[in-house]
């Protein structure tokens, strides 16, 4: 998978604050489609444990994120998981069918982002239920945390040298292309590789973005902690940072990355229309394996 083909799309996860993690993006953390159920299974203790690492919760924190972080998983089994089923069917049948071009891929984007709204909307009580018993230190130490991941990932995606920097962006391509198209043949790589560094150099405004995101977040926190609102209040405020966490404030940040995540779309379109009828036979496949847990799932 491309770096614009995000059927699952990675910045969901690794470009936004780290509280109560959107579920939509579950498939992303399994290795390979029998671990899907396992993994969407144990996201309220995995969420639960990064939280606590976040925060530094307190016995009553704990319990409060456990019941809310399990009722919030239920629903999104129950009210989410039928739709995202549908649309990774629809996903596959147009591939099986033929291939996608850039346009497909951009609404498929578009698709996989506005199912985060809901998201947001059941989130934002719990949020703010959470924010309600928060601590000063508590926020410290989140600013901590998130200055610290800052520096890891700055460290990963921005290393010195732009020949170093091209070539680390490869690398996250051809990563994405193997898991979804299997080996590939030399030749292959090296043509994917060759495309991806010649892809926009966005990862500074990635990083950019996603720290400003971070203190969203931190802003609407510390202002509840200190001004501990009603409960309705701090929903609305929560609610409003939730539901706006994937639109750029910054006009020219926006708009680069829009360039960027345009030529990942033309990218992933032109290694479709090249793929081997065995390759794309896999990502069908693939599509085909996480279609099917999310049904099972929500079934239960």
């Amino acid at each position: 998978m491309s770096a614009g083909f995000r059927v699952f799309p990675e910045k969901l996860i690794t470009r936004g604050a780290r509280i109560l993690l959107p579920l939509v993006a579950v498939c992303l953390l399994a290795g390979a489609c029998s671990s899907v159920r396992l993994g969407y299974d144990a996201m309220p203790l995995w969420l639960g444990w990064q939280i606590d690492r976040h925060f530094g919760l307190d016995a009553g924190q704990r319990e409060l994120v456990s019941e809310r972080l399990d009722a919030l998983h239920r629903w999104h089994r129950q009210t989410q998981l039928p739709a995202y089923t549908g649309f990774l069917q629809a996903v596959r049948s147009h591939l099986d069918g033929g291939g996608a071009d850039a346009d497909d891929i951009g609404r498929w984007r578009a698709h996989v982002l506005a199912a985060w709204t809901p998201v947001a909307e059941r989130a934002a009580p719990d949020l703010a239920a959470l924010a309600l018993t928060l601590r000063p230190a508590q926020l410290e130490r989140l600013a901590r945390r998130f200055e610290r991941s800052n520096r890891e990932l700055r460290d990963e995606l921005l290393p010195d040298g732009a020949q170093q920097r091209d070539a680390g962006r490869a690398d996250r391509v051809l990563k994405r292309a193997r898991f979804f198209f299997g080996d590939l043949p030399e030749r292959d790589e090296q043509e994917i590789r060759a495309l991806a560094s010649a892809l926009p150099a966005s990862e500074a405004d990635w990083l950019a973005e996603r720290e400003a995101r971070q203190q969203t977040v931190l802003g609407v926190l510390e202002r509840i902690v200190r001004e501990r609102p009603p409960p309705e209040v701090a929903e609305r405020w929560c609610r409003e940072v939730l539901s706006g966490l994937w639109r750029s404030a910054d006009p020219a940040r926006g708009a680069a990355i829009a360039r960027s995540t345009a030529a990942g779309d033309a990218l992933s379109a032109a290694l479709l229309q090249r793929a081997a009828p065995a390759q794309r036979d896999r990502l069908v496949e693939r599509l085909r394996g996480f279609a099917d847990d999310f049904s099972v799932l929500a079934a239960r």
